[in-house]
């Protein structure tokens, strides 16, 4: 169903909006609030007429939720607020009226919110590699110093001991029975005998040491990111702060060493 999201404002409340929809002319809308009894008129700054207003209202409540001043009410700029409902309408606006603002304003926020989300994802796209790496690389440690046996494995040795103790201990026990016996106390022997040289290991000071030594270096990844010096002549390691690079619209840094022009990305 088609309609509007709009944006109103009104002189007594300065510095707030309010993001709304309906299914009819915002500027009906904006009459019916001047009705309550404020001592300014409502004034429509911007609609965009478009399929599923609601959805599209709801989702820039949800963008703009650290502006909330209470219900629709958004302590922002009319511009701020386009900004997003432009970027959650995705192209497929009917119509859209820029009333009383500054249409142009609205587009380079609407940019620079692109730009910023655009290098959130690559940052985070980044260190989601480098933490898997890490992962990786000290799975390989651990598999190299504590070898895991597979459960098999343990129950075929567990097997083969229960078969002994059966001989020894009850001769008399027939072959067939013999035999189920084993395989059966095999799984039970064989899961306490996993359990336990397993806990072992895991408790011993190497063990901690390592797991301690890839926590550490998970964390280190997840704050920034390493990039080469692109610099044939330098190759320096940069690290690039992962806060700095979501706030900063920087896309190329300068290598300390050389002043090469490095794109983290």
């Amino acid at each position: 169903m088609k309609g509007w999201v709009y944006i109103i404002s009104n002189p007594a409340m300065p510095g707030l909006i309010k993001v709304g929809h309906s299914t009819k002319d915002p500027e009906l809308r904006a009459q019916e609030l001047n009705n309550t009894g404020s001592p300014h008129p409502y004034v429509v700054e911007y609609e965009m007429l478009i399929e599923e207003p609601f959805r599209v209202e709801q989702q820039g409540h949800k963008a703009l939720a650290s502006f909330r001043e209470g219900k629709e009410w958004f302590r922002c700029s009319s511009e701020e607020a386009i900004a997003v409902i432009q970027r959650i309408s995705e192209g497929r606006a009917i119509n859209e009226t820029f009333k009383r603002v500054d249409r142009e304003q609205a587009e380079k926020l609407r940019k620079e919110r692109e730009e910023a989300e655009s290098r959130q994802r690559l940052v985070e796209a980044r260190v989601a590699k480098q933490q898997e790496d890490v992962r990786v690389k000290h799975e390989e440690i651990l598999s190299s110093h504590f070898t895991q046996y597979p459960f098999w494995a343990y129950w075929i040795g567990c097997s083969i001991a229960v078969a002994i103790l059966i001989a020894v201990f009850s001769p008399k026990t027939s072959d067939t029975s013999a035999i189920w016996l084993s395989a059966i106390g095999g799984v039970v022997v064989a899961a306490f005998a996993k359990n336990f040289f397993e806990s072992r290991q895991k408790q011993s000071s190497e063990y901690k040491a390592l797991i301690q030594e890839k926590e550490s270096k998970l964390e280190e990844a997840g704050t920034g990111i390493t990039v080469l010096c692109p610099n044939p002549s330098c190759q320096t390691n940069l690290r690039l702060d992962v806060k700095r690079l979501l706030s900063s619209g920087n896309t190329i840094w300068n290598c300390p060493k050389c002043k090469t022009g490095v794109n983290p990305f």
